[in-house]
């Protein structure tokens, strides 16, 4: 049986990083660790990026980033004529004393994220808020393009490779 797998128009707008992957497994790894060994973490956790979603409404692609505890000052957004990208930092706190901590979670240091665009994307009317720990980007984007076009496969090719085959195994 096969399983089905959501279709998803922008997971190639995304850009692929290599090493999600290994940090991913080094997190897990970590995480592995800490729970027999107990919290050795240093002062900066591991490389951290915020969930990200993105969807089309009203004619706008929204990038929704999860970003608690994130000042909007430490937060940059740009966009060139195919890309936004999205960059920040989660500044650990200095003053606070390294503790004996029983178990640590929160990921702290710098990020950045990368979208394309499609073709089209009005970015002089993109715009930023940053709200209750959301940073919302939208971006005008053009209308869907016209519905796919069935196109009829010729199959006479094959039935004269059959024709052929079959006169050779009677000689």
């Amino acid at each position: 049986m096969k399983s089905l797998m959501r279709w998803d128009p922008f997971r190639i707008m995304r850009r692929l990083d290599p090493f999600d992957e290994m940090r991913s497994m080094q997190r897990d790894m970590d995480r592995l660790f800490e729970r027999f060994l107990g919290s050795q973490t240093s002062e900066y956790a591991t490389e951290w990026m915020p969930a990200i979603e993105s969807y089309i409404k009203d004619g706008r692609l929204v990038v929704k980033a999860e970003l608690p505890g994130l000042d909007p000052k430490d937060l940059d957004v740009s966009v060139t004529d195919r890309e936004v990208v999205i960059r920040g930092e989660r500044k650990h706190e200095k003053d606070a004393k390294e503790e004996d901590y029983t178990y640590r979670e929160i990921s702290y240091g710098a990020f950045d994220r990368h979208f394309l665009l499609p073709e089209g994307a009005k970015i002089e009317d993109l715009k930023a808020k940053f709200v209750n720990g959301i940073l919302e980007v939208t971006v005008p984007v053009p209308e869907k393009a016209e519905k796919a076009r069935k196109i009829e496969i010729d199959t006479s090719g094959a039935k004269q490779l059959e024709e052929e085959k079959t006169i050779k195994k009677a000689a």
